[in-house]
């Protein structure tokens, strides 16, 4: 879980080009597929970003995430759109929703198979008939292991970002914060890798009826993404 000194940190050092990039696919995909989305819930929703766009394309969303500071830092840059801390696992919201989504890894965030299976049952639960589950996850390719790398200085502050596995399936990203050459904060995020096969055998399991795993969210889309998407559909 993310620090509440990271979380303000986060989209100041471009950790916000993700959903950024990501929304203007997503809504893309959702025009390209002819779905009708008025309301949306994003699991994982760091800064908000994600759900701060579709709310601008008229789609109601709601936001959680696990960090009390990333939750702080949506509400404040998107006072109107709801956003709860609570852990997918077990949390369930009052409304149901269109679509449903989860990105920048957050369920390989989930080090335990059960708990994702409990993550794909509830989600169903609160997912509309007809309605979508889409996640990304990350590829093995993605998390190959890295020395630290410089992600930029600002106001004196620099970020050092680097990839290790500390064993089988298991990742950790580990992000320190300098202040000049002074260590003053690190995240270390322990992240599992899951066989994409696995993960549509449980999601057709917890009852969604059509499961599709692809690197391609666009038909005729020339690039290939680093990560699977995941697509359920109630």
């Amino acid at each position: 879980m993310y620090s509440d000194i990271f979380s303000r940190v986060y989209d100041a050092f471009g950790w916000n080009y993700y959903p950024e990039s990501f929304a203007q696919l997503l809504l893309r995909w959702i025009e390209e597929m002819e779905i009708k989305v008025k309301s949306m819930l994003d699991l994982g929703c760091g800064t908000g970003v994600l759900c701060g766009i579709m709310q601008e394309h008229s789609i109601s969303t709601h936001g959680m995430d696990l960090s009390t500071g990333m939750i702080a830092m949506a509400k404040e840059k998107y006072p109107n759109i709801p956003f709860d801390v609570g852990n997918m696992v077990t949390w369930k919201p009052e409304n149901t929703y269109d679509l449903v989504t989860s990105t920048c890894d957050a369920l390989n965030h989930i080090l335990d198979q059960e708990d994702v299976k409990k993550v794909f049952r509830n989600v169903y639960s609160y997912v509309n008939a007809g309605g979508s589950f889409l996640f990304d996850l990350l590829r093995e390719g993605e998390a190959e292991e890295c020395e630290p790398v410089d992600l930029g200085e600002l106001d004196g502050k620099r970020l050092q970002f680097q990839i290790y596995h500390p064993g089988e399936n298991l990742v950790t990203l580990q992000t320190d914060l300098f202040d000049g050459e002074t260590l003053v904060n690190t995240e270390k995020i322990q992240e599992r890798l899951y066989d994409p096969e696995w993960i549509m055998t449980e999601l057709k399991k917890a009852g969604f009826s059509e499961v599709q795993c692809t690197d391609q969210l666009l038909k005729e889309h020339d690039s290939h993404a680093a990560t699977w998407f995941m697509i359920a559909r109630k």
